[in-house]
This record gives C-alpha cells, sequence and structure tokens, in this order.
C-alpha cells in the first residue's frame, strides 16, 4: 500500500486534468497512487490518462454522470 493517496474528481477537466497529474508525479515523494475519476466526461479526458504510463494510477469512469459527491465517494470507495 502507497503512504499517500492522490484523488482526484473530474468532470469536463482534461484542460487542467494533465496539469494536477504532472504536478502529483513530478514531487519529490514517491510512494502515492493516484485515483482518477471521471465522471462521464465527453471532453478528452481518457485520452489524457491514457499518456500516462504508470503503474500507480488507477482511472475509473462512470458511464452516466453522478455529481461530485458521488464522484468523490466512488474516489473514497475505491
Amino acid at each position: 500500500m502507497p503512504k499517500v493517496s492522490v484523488n482526484i474528481a473530474s468532470y469536463k477537466r482534461a484542460e487542467f486534468l494533465r496539469l494536477a497529474i504532472l504536478s502529483v508525479v513530478n514531487q519529490t515523494f514517491q510512494d502515492f497512487e493516484i485515483v482518477v475519476v471521471d465522471d462521464a466526461s465527453n471532453d478528452n479526458t481518457a485520452e489524457v490518462i491514457s499518456g500516462f504510463n504508470d503503474k500507480r494510477m488507477k482511472y475509473i469512469r462512470h458511464e452516466i454522470n453522478k455529481g461530485e459527491a458521488k464522484a468523490r465517494n466512488t474516489v473514497v470507495m475505491n
């Protein structure tokens, strides 16, 4: 288990998601996981995620938009 879990809930924010992930990956502390929940975005969020080849990342996609609270709960439950 990693010491830190970075949880990102996202909806139509692909342009910022890449920067958020890079911010985590570029830290000196490296014992982390990143869990991204895509709340049924219709932008290129999936492509942004696929651009990272990092085994510490987990991507979860909602098929229908469930809203911010449920997206954050999905992060916590996984």
